[in-house]
C-alpha cells in the first residue's frame, strides 16, 4: 500500500508536467496580448470611469448650460411642451434637422432640443439647444458631435468618442471590438496560468507570505487580473457586443427574434385631410393615457409630413437607468397610437440586447453597480503596468544572467 501511494505522488508532478508547454504557449499568448491591446483596456477603463460620471460632469462644466432650473414664482409648473420646442426650433440653423427632445428629468432639470445640420464635409453634425422649462428661455446652444473635428467637442462627448472609437471613427470602432476579443483570449490565457502547476489552490488566492518585491509584483497582478475576472468578462462582451451589435442580433436571431417587438421602420402617419398636426405636447399626452406609469424622457418629432411621433416615456423597474426602451409611435394627425415598443414583452433576444448597455456601464445595478464599475475600472491600468514592469524585468534579467555567468569571481 505504501509502495503504491508512493508511486502516485511520484507520478503526479509528471503528469502535470505535460501543461508546462501549454503553459509556455499561453504565457506567451497572453504576454503580447497584454502589451497590444492591454493598452487600449487600460484606456478604455479609465475614460469608462469618467463616463460613469457623464452627467455630473458635463453639468459641472457647463453650469450656466445645464445649471439648475428654478422657477420665478413658488407653485411654477414647466411650460408647454409645444412651447418650449418651439423656443428651441428658432435657434436651429436653417439648414438643421430637428431630431429629439429631452424632457427635463427632475424639478430642476432642463429641456433640449437636439438637431444635425450640414458640417460641409460629408458627416453630419450634432447641435444642442438648451431651454429653461420654467421660463422659456434659452440658456446655452453648442455643437456636441462633429465627425470631422472630435477635438471641438465638449470634453465629455470627446471622453465618450475616445472610449469606443480611438477618436478615429468607425475603423476606431472595430479596432477597439477586435481589441475586445482579443482580450477574452488573454482573459482565458491568465486564468489558465493562475491555476497552479503543482501544489495546494491556496497559494493562488493569496500573496506569498514574505516575498520580495518581484514576488509582491507578480502576485498583485496575477490576484487582480483573478478576482476581478468574472467583472472583467461580462464588461468586454457586453462592450465588444455593443460594437459589433449588428453581428451580435444575427447570431441570437436563429435562437430567438431580436426584432418582434421593437419599433418598425417606416411608420407613416395617415394623410391629414385638412387636418392640422397634433404637437408634441397632444402625443406625450396620449402616451401618459396609454401607461400611466413611469416618465415622459424624450420625443421624436415627425421626419417629415407623413412621418409620426415616437415618445419614449420610462417604465418603472427598467434596466435602462439614463434611457428607455418603451417608445410609442405617434400618428402625427391623429393621434392614433401606431405602435408600442414595450420592453416589458421583449423576447429573450430582444431583452439580451436590451442588457448589453446598462451591464457594460453597472447602471442595471443603481447606485451600487456605478460605485463597483468605478473601482474595476482603474484594475486594467493596474494588469496593464504591472504587467509591463514584470516583462521589463524578466527581459533586463535574462540579459544580465548571460554575463554574469561568463564574468569569473575574481
Amino acid at each position: 500500500m505504501e509502495g503504491a501511494s508512493g508511486a502516485r505522488r511520484r507520478r503526479r508532478p509528471t503528469t502535470r508536467a505535460h501543461e508546462k508547454p501549454m503553459r509556455a504557449i499561453l504565457s506567451t499568448i497572453h504576454r503580447w496580448i497584454g502589451l497590444i491591446a492591454g493598452a487600449y483596456f487600460a484606456l478604455a477603463g479609465l475614460t469608462g470611469v469618467v463616463l460613469l460620471y457623464r452627467s455630473e460632469i458635463d453639468a459641472w462644466l457647463n453650469a450656466g448650460l445645464k445649471g439648475p432650473s428654478r422657477p420665478a414664482h413658488e407653485g411654477e409648473t414647466f411650460r408647454p411642451i409645444d412651447a418650449l420646442l418651439a423656443a428651441a426650433t428658432d435657434r436651429v440653423p436653417a439648414d438643421g434637422k430637428p431630431v429629439f427632445i429631452h424632457l427635463p428629468k427632475s424639478d430642476d432639470g432642463y429641456f433640449d432640443l437636439i438637431y444635425s445640420h450640414p458640417s460641409g464635409h460629408g458627416h453630419p453634425a450634432i447641435g444642442q439647444i438648451v431651454v429653461d422649462p420654467y421660463s422659456g428661455a434659452i440658456t446655452g446652444h453648442r455643437v456636441i458631435a462633429d465627425p470631422n473635428d472630435r477635438l471641438a467637442e465638449p470634453f465629455v462627448m470627446l471622453i465618450m468618442h475616445l472610449h469606443y472609437t480611438l477618436l478615429a471613427g468607425e475603423i476606431g470602432e472595430t479596432i477597439a471590438g477586435l481589441a475586445g476579443l482579443a482580450l477574452l483570449g488573454s482573459l482565458a490565457s491568465g486564468l489558465y496560468l493562475w491555476r497552479p502547476l503543482a501544489g495546494p489552490w491556496r497559494r493562488a488566492l493569496f500573496f506569498k507570505r514574505g516575498a520580495g518585491p518581484d514576488r509582491i509584483l507578480f502576485d498583485l497582478h496575477r490576484l487582480t487580473g483573478a478576482y476581478v475576472a468574472p467583472l472583467a468578462l461580462v464588461i468586454v462582451v457586453s462592450g465588444v457586443c455593443l460594437i459589433f451589435g449588428a453581428q451580435t442580433g444575427s447570431l441570437i436571431a436563429p435562437f430567438s427574434s431580436v426584432s418582434e417587438h421593437m419599433l418598425p421602420q417606416g411608420l407613416k402617419s395617415e394623410p391629414p385631410r385638412g387636418r392640422p398636426p397634433i404637437g408634441a405636447s397632444a402625443a406625450a399626452t396620449a402616451v401618459d393615457g396609454l401607461f400611466a406609469d413611469g416618465r415622459l424622457m424624450s420625443i421624436a418629432p415627425p421626419n417629415g409630413a407623413d412621418g409620426v411621433y415616437r415618445v419614449g416615456k420610462h417604465a418603472d423597474g427598467e434596466v435602462y437607468e439614463t434611457e428607455t426602451k418603451r417608445i410609442v409611435s405617434v400618428d402625427q394627425y391623429s393621434g392614433a397610437i401606431l405602435w408600442v415598443q414595450d420592453p416589458r414583452e421583449f423576447t429573450v433576444g430582444e431583452r439580451i440586447l436590451e442588457w448589453r448597455f446598462p451591464l457594460h456601464t453597472g447602471e442595471a445595478f443603481g447606485a451600487g453597480g456605478r460605485a463597483v464599475m468605478t473601482v474595476f475600472g482603474f484594475t486594467p491600468t493596474v494588469l496593464f503596468l504591472t504587467g509591463i514592469v514584470r516583462w521589463r524585468r524578466k527581459k533586463r534579467a535574462r540579459h544580465v544572467l548571460p554575463s554574469s555567468r561568463a564574468t569569473p569571481n575574481l
